[in-house]
Formats: structure tokens, sequence, C-alpha cells
């Protein structure tokens, strides 16, 4: 499986990230080191996470035999109905075929990869021709403006990724712990704590949280848990490969903040060339984050044909799920 083409897509409003953000110069060099945000996107009320991914895959399909298309898989955290599902949606709005299978992954962070996972399992098991990767992500939504953890940290943004099969087959590690659930979490608006009047009424100054509930983040917590798991990952399914990162020619982790990304660097011993950081325009675009940085990587000609590319995305669960992949 090789990745054919990708396109990503910001919305219109920018907010740029300076001195005048913060209380004092203090916070926002900071935020300048370990956040590492300069542009963040943000999408207008009217506008959901499928419509940034839609217009992506508009971009990238404008030359595309759509016939060639077999499934699609549209992985966000913020879907546009509880049912059907949103890749149903795009399916239509798309015009592809009868024939071309949808699903909805909504797993946050390592969304990307997991997404990849899937693909593989379907063109090694079927003959498939291409498969459609969408990608949308509006945290913006869920980002209560008092609330400094995440303020300025996360962005809004789409991304198609259109997939063929190759003779190169990729291996994938993946897992979770459960004991992540607190590190990064919205809790309202599920089965399980619907948006209750209580709530209703104390956000009566920030509407937006009521449509999609309030993102809760322990960002030392979850930078434990990456360099818990994450580098014994990576180990792990470098052997599936028989390689050492010695032999990686590219690094890309899930673009979460400048202190997680720098952390791994170190752990692994990393050459920094090696591991790209496009967090400065963006900010963290949750699933979009690692093929927007393989986008820009692309676009810089940082890639040469036949290189290896580890990715790696981790985040809310806490889950991960990583590979290796070859420059087409």
């Amino acid at each position: 499986m090789l990745i054919e083409a990708i396109t990503y897509h910001f919305p219109e409003h920018q907010i740029e990230v300076t001195a005048a953000c913060f209380e004092d110069e203090q916070q926002f060099n900071a935020h300048h080191s370990f956040v590492g945000t300069s542009t963040v996107y943000q999408a207008p009320a009217n506008e959901t996470a499928s419509d940034l991914a839609l217009k992506a895959a508009l971009d990238l399909l404008k030359d595309v035999d759509l016939s060639t298309i077999d499934f699609l898989v549209f992985s966000s955290l913020t879907r546009d109905y509880h049912a059907p599902s949103t890749a149903s949606i795009l399916h239509k709005k798309l015009g592809l075929k009868a024939s071309c299978g949808v699903m909805d992954l909504p797993v946050g962070c390592s969304g990307f990869p997991m997404a990849l996972m899937l693909a593989n399992g379907m063109f090694t098991t079927m003959a498939h021709n291409r498969i459609l990767v969408l990608m949308g992500e509006t945290p913006t939504r869920a980002v209560h403006p008092e609330n400094l953890s995440v303020k300025h940290v996360f962005g809004d943004a789409g991304v198609a990724v259109l997939l063929k099969p190759s003779s190169f087959q990729p291996a994938f590690e993946f897992g979770n712990d459960g004991t992540g659930f607190s590190s990064l979490n919205v809790l309202r608006g599920g089965a399980r704590y619907p948006m209750d009047t209580e709530f209703l009424e104390s956000n009566l100054n920030t509407p937006w949280l009521n449509q999609f509930g309030e993102l809760v983040m322990d960002g030392h917590g979850i930078l434990k848990l990456t360099l818990s798991h994450v580098p014994n990952a990576v180990f792990a399914l470098l052997d599936k490969y028989n390689l050492t990162l010695d032999q990686v020619d590219h690094v890309i982790f899930h673009q979460a903040s400048n202190i997680v990304i720098d952390a791994l660097q170190r752990k692994l011993n990393l050459p920094k060339v090696k591991v790209h950081n496009y967090l400065a325009d963006g900010g963290n675009t949750i699933s979009c984050g690692i093929p927007i940085a393989w986008a820009k990587a692309q676009e810089a000609n940082r890639f040469k044909r036949g290189e290896h590319v580890l990715i790696f995305g981790f985040g809310v669960g806490f889950s991960w799920c990583g590979t290796i992949l070859k420059v087409h």
C-alpha cells in the first residue's frame, strides 16, 4: 500500500498567536517553547468537520476517476449526526459509486494510522483499486476561552488521502491504555453524560460548548502516557520490519505540541532533522496532523522516492497506532 496523493484544507479564519494573547511575555515565551503554535485556524459556526474534509476531497479528486474508489473511511471526533454515518453523507456529496463502502472512525489522534491499517487489510483481502481516507476535525468548538491548557493549542482542518495497493506491505503497531481516560476527554453530549439543564445554563456565554461539549486535557498526564507507551511501541514496530531507527529516513509523530514531539525525539535519540514538526501553522488538528505534516514535507521537497517514513499517532483514549510507509 502507498499514499498516492494528499490534500488538506484550513478554514479561512486565522487566529494569530502573538504576545497579545497572553498576560505577559513569560507566558508567551512558555507557549512558544512548549506548545509551538503561531497560527491556528477556526471554522465558522456553519461549517462542520465533514465540510472541511469535503473541500480537501474535492481538490484531491478533481482529476481522479471516481469509479476506481472502492471504499471511503472518515476519521473524526465531530461527526455530523449520531446516524447515519458521516462517511455515508460524504459518499453522496462526492458522487461515489453505490458499491463503494463507507465507515466512520471516531478514534481521535491515532485516526490516520488506524485508517491506514483498515485500508491495508482491505487491500490485502479484497481486490480494491483505491481507498479514500478523509479526516475532518473542529476541536476549537470544544475549547473554553478561559481554559489556558488548551487555548491556542488546537486548530480546525480537513484532509483527504488517496491510497492504492502496491508490492510494499506495511506492518502496524497499536494499543490502548484506558487509564488515560481522564487525561483527555469531552464528557458531555454522549449517552453517558448528556447535556443537562445545569450544563446548558452554565454555558450561556459560550454557546458552542452546548453543541460540542468541553474539551479537558491534562497535558502532564498525556506526556507521561506518551513516554510510557510510544517509545516501546516504536521499537516493536521496527522489529516487524527488521529495521533500526537509523534506517528510517523521516519520523512524523502526532502533531500534539512541541514538548511532546521534542520529548519523544530525545527519548528515542533521534536526530532532530528526521523529526517533522509543522505545529506552528495550524496547531494540533487531532487526526489531521500527521497527513498535513506529510503533505507539507512533500511541498518542501523533504521526501525522496523510496525513503522510509515512520508515522505514529497517539492521544485520546489513551490509544496509539503506527506504521512505516515508503515514499511513492
